[in-house]
């Protein structure tokens, strides 16, 4: 029996806890779709976040009409375009007031365990404040990164990001979260890695190696049960 993996935003909230908490969080994973997609935002940053070519000079911001137009296109209708858009038009905002400008650059997904990879970042390096920042965005708005999730990220990028490549030892860290604002809308919160006591990468091993081996036994458990319901054979008593 083959467990799934994953999502990457479920791992980095659920490694960092103790394992009984950790079985817990993972016991209310449910199996199915998500009722929408974020695609349809992830597939606008580089307008967004106005990535350069870097082949014929710096060109010009996408307009945020366009952008909408582009998010409106691939969305369904519905919750999905709704969310969508929110988180679209707070990037656009935050983008915009910032003078963010990116260019294209593809940090490779980190293999960590057996057959298991992460990919906490864009592949991107953004200037906000005019420093070159690598960033992870997080649009949900429910079972999203919590503040040892978050910590569990940044460690992720240091050691992908920076360690890794002596070109990057001294980039930002970054990661995008929102809060509810009146009128239906979204903002962005903007979270650094400054003064927080990052995780070794030993450490962030032992979370990954107990968090599956844990999510393993929920998830045969769960089939199990899925079984003896199909063919009537649970406990007499």
């Amino acid at each position: 029996m083959t467990t799934p993996l994953l999502h990457d935003t479920d791992l980095a909230r659920i490694a960092p806890l103790p394992d009984d908490m950790k079985r817990s969080q993972l016991m209310q994973m449910k199996g199915g779709f998500s009722p929408f997609s974020y695609k349809p935002v992830t597939t606008c940053y580089p307008d967004i976040f106005n990535v350069q070519s870097g082949m014929f000079g710096a060109s010009p911001a996408t307009p945020w009409k366009q952008i909408q137009a582009q998010v409106i296109r691939a969305s369904r209708l519905g919750d999905e375009q709704r969310n969508n858009l929110q988180v679209a038009k707070a990037l656009y905002e935050f983008a915009s007031n910032a003078g963010a400008i990116a260019r294209r650059h593809e940090f490779f997904p980190m293999h960590i365990g057996v057959g298991k990879k992460v990919s906490f970042w864009l592949p991107m390096v953004l200037a906000v404040d005019e420093k070159p920042h690598a960033i992870f965005i997080d649009p949900r708005r429910s079972k999203g990164l919590t503040e040892l999730g978050r910590k569990f990220v940044f460690s992720m990028m240091h050691e992908r990001i920076r360690a890794a490549d002596a070109d990057f030892a001294d980039i930002k860290l970054g990661i995008i979260r929102f809060k509810d604002g009146d009128d239906d809308e979204r903002s962005v919160r903007f979270y650094r890695d400054e003064g927080i006591e990052l995780f070794s990468l030993d450490q962030l091993e032992t979370m990954v190696a107990a968090t599956y081996r844990i999510w393993q036994e929920v998830y045969e458990e769960r089939e199990a049960g899925t079984r003896r319901k199909s063919t009537g054979t649970g406990p007499l008593i």
